[in-house]
């Protein structure tokens, strides 16, 4: 693929940043997805994701009451997680942690503004987009919260910054990329940023707005963006779990067949 450029095909792109993560985790099925349009398959992880966000957004919308909740997870639940787990192992653990968060569910605190509001502008000319999951407000200004399945910790507070701390600076990214649109559009500061870990006791995380980070997420999307426009290799990236377990496209992979065969 060395010798054709996709440069012209790339700069038509509207980015956002599982966009740009998804080349991160292999460029090979990020050429097959955005350059090729092939459809993905439903994956356990991201169905689940998927799932939970759906009984949220739901609740918040006022279509479901507190009470159905727990019901509609468990009745709902194989219809819309049909993709088998790694192992019975995970399967359990998610199963059973997004049972103990429904059973106890407790709604957020704040005013909520918008929920699965969608987004979309340019920051510093790359055209950006992204779904904010919820948009609330607190007397400081406006609070973007983003529903994450992943089990992401609070930050530490030691001076060197932990495995975890740097996982969740990398999260906060996406939703540092959102306040820039969001406190464009509403003309309002942005407070805080938040997850709500709905695998996790406590879910909540809650993260002062920083503008040193707000300025440093736009370089990470510009300078992205720049790199994978360039791009003519996307060569793949080979591990056989991220591969199996969280590529939708690996049906159509011919790295994944040659390394590992024909596995459906």
């Amino acid at each position: 693929m060395a010798d054709i450029s996709y440069e012209p095909i790339i700069k038509e792109m509207t980015w956002s940043y599982s966009r740009v993560k998804a080349f991160d985790m292999c460029p090979y099925g990020w050429y097959l997805k955005d350059i090729h349009k092939i459809r993905g398959k439903d994956m356990f992880f991201s169905s689940y994701g998927s799932f939970c966000h759906k009984l949220l957004e739901e609740y918040y919308k006022g279509e479901l009451a507190k009470h159905q909740l727990l019901y509609r997870y468990l009745t709902d639940f194989r219809e819309n997680v049909k993709a088998r787990a790694p192992s019975p192992a995970i399967f359990k653990s998610y199963f059973q942690n997004g049972l103990d968060y429904f059973r106890n569910f407790e709604p957020v605190s704040y005013k909520i503004c918008g929920i699965e509001e969608k987004i979309e502008g340019e920051i510093e000319g790359v055209k950006f987009t992204g779904v904010i999951d919820c948009r609330a407000e607190d007397d400081a200004g406006m609070i973007i919260l983003d529903n994450k399945s992943r089990k992401l910790k609070p930050r530490s507070g030691n001076k060197k910054p932990t495995k975890t701390d740097e996982e969740l600076d990398q999260y906060l990214i996406q939703l540092y990329l959102y306040g820039r649109l969001v406190s464009e559009k509403y003309e309002a500061p942005i407070s805080c940023l938040g997850f709500n870990c709905f695998r996790c006791k406590p879910p909540l995380i809650i993260e002062p707005y920083v503008q040193e980070k707000s300025d440093l997420a736009v370089k990470w999307l510009t300078d992205n963006v720049a790199r994978i426009t360039k791009e003519t290799e996307f060569c793949p990236d080979m591990d056989y779990f991220k591969c199996k377990n969280l590529c939708d496209v690996h049906d159509h992979c011919e790295y994944y067949q040659m390394t590992w065969g024909d596995e459906r």
